[in-house]
């Protein structure tokens, strides 16, 4: 047997358990549990040495770690704490076993049965999403690339090693001749105490209320060899404890780290522990000291320390707290000196040339920030964004039960309402989605700037979940802070769908965000029957009058329905719509639905007010709706080109993000899909392939000069169809005189001519410093010259944001796309070397006056 560092059989437990005489065991009963530990430790150590392969920057935690526990827990437990012999196997084993899981070995399959855990899927799933997020490429997590693989597999052994623990104790292995190996040799010892051994390995990660109601229970004796029962709550605290405060230099040899090198948090570890002395128990508490300061460079690795021994400071009070609790044995230690003061840590473990001092950067008014940065200053004056965050919220959860629990790709619904309680009005967002337990809603849901769902608590609530293909709307974790933005008072209920009645829970905000929220038991009918979540807004606004949520019609005085109004904000939602209205259950929206509509049914959805204004009348009829597909017949959107010099009446065409209206398109109705490029999702950018975009603008082109019979709205169409590349087909380009002509016509009549007038500034306008005329004559009488040809000026841009103009800019030489279509149909026809002149020449006339302007004059070249 190999012992490195102090003999663990020198340890207060040790001694009492196998070394000293007892009256509560024979001497036999001692030699027999000591001699099973020590075999299993042989091979167990064997085990764990394969760690440090397979996670080369961890600090160490091969058998001298393990030995080490023992000194640990002795010190926590000496004179206080004491364990029979029983129970110092068990303990033992368990601590043996508790991070074996850490090594690959520990696995029969090795890295194909990680392959096969729900925790690798879900590593994968998250690293291909951030990898999509930083346009690191795109790759499927049923083949990641070589390096992703090790990237993942640290974290994945560390999520995995403590489920695996519980395994190892009854776990075989087979040697190539097919022979079975196990840890615990012993068949009956391994099948009686095994069990017990590999939940208490298991339970250091579990929280100390879980360890409470899953050890609650002593295990009886093993009546062949004992008749000493096992406190399993006793040995789960001392193993926790034992682990938390093994922070020492033992961990931390200084050559081995030069050999190994460890890098960015790793090294900091190594950097902290490496200084630390054996702690030791002052009082009732347990003090770290250092044999060298920290210095100037090593100030992280001080705090880290600091952090870390906050962290054992909190395991020592709640498990006294559960220890006290029983009414049984006690540790003598309670907490960790210096805790929570960086002025009182440093006089234990100390630094040189700088002082601790907790200036980090914090918020001291959270509510303030909340209240800015999730409000008005993020999303302006429209409350209709935290209706819209609410359904986005609601959409996450309903898409995430599906996954969960296999459900169908249309599952779910969301249920919008604003009932009259009293005197006053509330907003009401009801789903049937995956719910919310008590630790989200106290934990993540308030977490302002950390979206659940891509939160390390989101893997552990529903594992699997990011594996399955669950990709939130939600990523910025602010959302819900918009519902203030509606009033102060918000209840919050919600049950998880896995779980029963019972645990439903209340959260209420009474005060908004500057008031602390409340708590409570939601059981019976207060929570979604079936789980999900309601939440309900106490609207500061009466909603049908002015700044209210329905008060919103420009074209009448009655306002919008409810159900007009969820439908606008979310169009292409995948879940489910609907509203109750007048007691009523009515449906708004399905998923795919915007895909069937007709055109008039789905600009009127996108716009509630747009009927009002007359704007879809028979233009409707037209049926210009066509969706945007690429060649692999992905759809990224379904819309028509509908330029026109006036956008309020235009219908509305809207980039969605994941079903929810953001950017609002020019020249563009119907739906694009995009990405949201800002935190408050008013900005988003169409996702639309080139190829597909070009294809459907030369569709449109070809339906518009059948169907539209504006022809100057041609020629602005066609202005927008170049801007996506598209082919214009037979769209009507310039006016020459009286008449509109596509580019073939205006080629064939330039064939005709030696000399070509042409203005690239669209229509001739009034302009008092030049026209002798009453700007109504020239409104009602202007004539276009017969010679003078116009080319219409029209900004073609669809999406025009801060940051970008889409599709594309303006071309180099500041024409728009047409002017430079226009010139390319002359050079073709007369030649490159044609170039044109700014000329003044008369343009028109108003009734017997002329009207001249600066135009471009071309002149062909004479044929030699």
């Amino acid at each position: 047997m190999t012992i490195s560092g102090p003999d663990f059989r020198q340890t207060w437990l040790w001694r009492q358990a196998f070394a000293i005489q007892r009256s509560d065991s024979t001497t036999e009963e001692q030699e027999f549990f000591r001699a099973q530990y020590l075999s299993i430790r042989d091979r167990a150590g064997q085990l764990v040495s394969r760690i440090a392969h397979d996670l080369p920057d961890f600090t160490v935690h091969d058998v001298s770690h393990l030995d080490a526990l023992w000194d640990t827990a002795s010190t926590v437990a000496e004179g206080a704490v004491s364990v029979n012999p029983a129970e110092a196997f068990v303990l033992g084993t368990s601590i043996l076993l508790h991070d074996a899981g850490m090594s690959l070995a520990a696995y029969p399959g090795g890295l194909a049965d990680i392959r096969q855990t729900i925790v690798w899927r879900d590593a994968l799933a998250g690293a291909a999403l951030s990898a999509e997020d930083s346009g690191g490429g795109l790759w499927t997590i049923d083949d990641p690339p070589a390096h992703v693989v090790r990237q993942i597999l640290p974290e994945v052994l560390r999520r995995l090693h403590a489920a695996q623990a519980e395994v190892i104790a009854e776990q075989e292995w087979r040697t190539p001749s097919g022979e079975q190996r196990f840890l615990i040799e012993d068949a009956d010892l391994r099948a009686f105490y095994g069990p017990t051994i590999g939940q208490i390995a298991h339970s250091h990660w579990w929280s100390v209320q879980k360890l409470e109601q899953e050890l609650s229970e002593d295990l009886g004796a093993f009546a062949s060899r004992t008749r000493s029962l096992v406190d399993r709550v006793k040995l789960g605290c001392l193993l926790r404890i034992a682990d938390a405060l093994n922070l020492d230099s033992r961990r931390a040899p200084r050559f081995l780290r030069m050999l190994t090198k460890p890098s960015a948090v790793s090294s900091l570890h190594w950097d902290f522990q490496e200084r630390l002395a054996r702690p030791h128990v002052e009082l009732d508490a347990v003090v770290f000291t250092t044999g060298q300061p920290f210095g100037l460079s090593e100030t992280e690795a001080w705090w880290l320390a600091y952090d870390t021994i906050n962290a054992v400071d909190r395991e020592l009070r709640d498990v006294d707290l559960l220890l006290q609790s029983r009414g049984r044995e006690v540790l003598k230690a309670r907490r960790a000196k210096g805790a929570g003061s960086p002025e009182l840590l440093a006089r234990t473990v100390q630094t040189k040339g700088w002082r601790p001092v907790d200036a980090r950067l914090h918020v001291s008014d959270v509510p303030h920030i909340v209240e800015h940065l999730g409000g008005a200053r993020l999303y302006g004056d429209d409350k209709t964004v935290a209706l819209r965050e609410l359904i986005q919220n609601a959409a996450d959860a309903v898409q995430a039960r599906r996954r969960f629990q296999q459900r169908a790709a249309d599952w779910g619904q969301i249920i919008v309402s604003i009932p009259m309680r009293g005197d006053a009005f509330w907003l009401v967002v009801e789903d049937d989605g995956i719910g919310m337990s008590e630790q989200v809603l106290t934990g993540p849901l308030l977490d302002f700037g950390t979206s659940f769902w891509r939160s390390s608590t989101a893997v552990e609530e529903f594992p699997g979940l990011m594996a399955a293909g669950m990709q939130s709307i939600g990523r910025f974790g602010i959302g819900f802070f918009a519902v203030f933005m509606l009033g102060p008072i918000v209840r919050v209920y919600s049950r998880r769908c896995d779980r029963g009645q019972e645990t439903g829970r209340l959260l209420e905000f009474r005060g908004g965000i500057s008031t602390r929220p409340i708590l409570s038991p939601a059981g019976g009918e207060s929570v979604p029957i079936d789980g999900g979540t309601r939440v309900e807004v106490l609207l500061k606004d009466d909603p049908f009058k002015a700044g209210g949520l329905l008060a919103r019609a420009v074209f009448s005085n009655k306002g919008i329905s409810l159900s007009r109004l969820v439908g606008a904000v979310a169009p292409n939602l995948d879940v489910a719509l609907a509203t109750i209205e007048e007691g009523e259950l009515r449906p708004v929206a399905r998923p795919g639905d915007w895909l069937k509509m007709t055109e008039r049914a789905l600009v009127t959805r996108l716009n509630p007010e747009y009927d009002r204004a007359g704007g879809a009348g028979g233009r409707s009829r037209r049926d210009l709706l066509r969706p945007i597909v690429s060649a692999d017949g992905s759809i990224f959107g379904r819309a028509f080109i509908n330029p026109t010099k006036f956008t309020f009446l235009s219908p509305p065409g809207w980039v969605t993000v994941s079903g929810l209206r953001a950017s609002s398109l020019n020249n563009v109705a119907g739906i694009i899909l995009g990405t949201a490029t800002t935190a408050a999702r008013d900005v988003a950018k169409p996702i639309a392939t080139n190829e597909a975009l070009t294809q459907w603008a030369s569709e449109q082109a070809r339906l518009i000069s059948i169907s539209v019979a504006d022809e100057e709205r041609q020629a602005m169409a066609a202005e927008v169809v170049l801007g996506f590349g598209g082919d214009i087909g037979t769209l009507r380009v310039v006016k020459w005189g009286a008449r509109w002509l596509c580019d073939s016509e205006f080629t064939e009549r330039l064939g005709m001519v030696e000399e070509l007038v042409i203005s690239f500034d669209g229509e001739v306008d009034y302009d008092e410093d030049l026209d002798d005329v009453h700007p109504k004559e020239f409104s009602e009488f202007f004539v276009q010259g017969p010679e003078v040809a116009i080319v219409p000026q029209h900004d073609g841009v669809v999406l025009r944001t801060k940051a970008f103009s889409w599709p594309g800019t303006p071309s180099a030489e500041g024409k728009s796309k047409l002017a430079v279509f226009v010139r390319a149909l002359i050079a073709r026809a007369w030649g490159s070397g044609v170039k044109g002149k700014v000329e003044e020449r008369v343009v028109g006339k108003v009734l017997h006056s002329e009207i001249t302007r600066e135009v471009v004059v071309f002149r062909r070249l004479k044929q030699e």
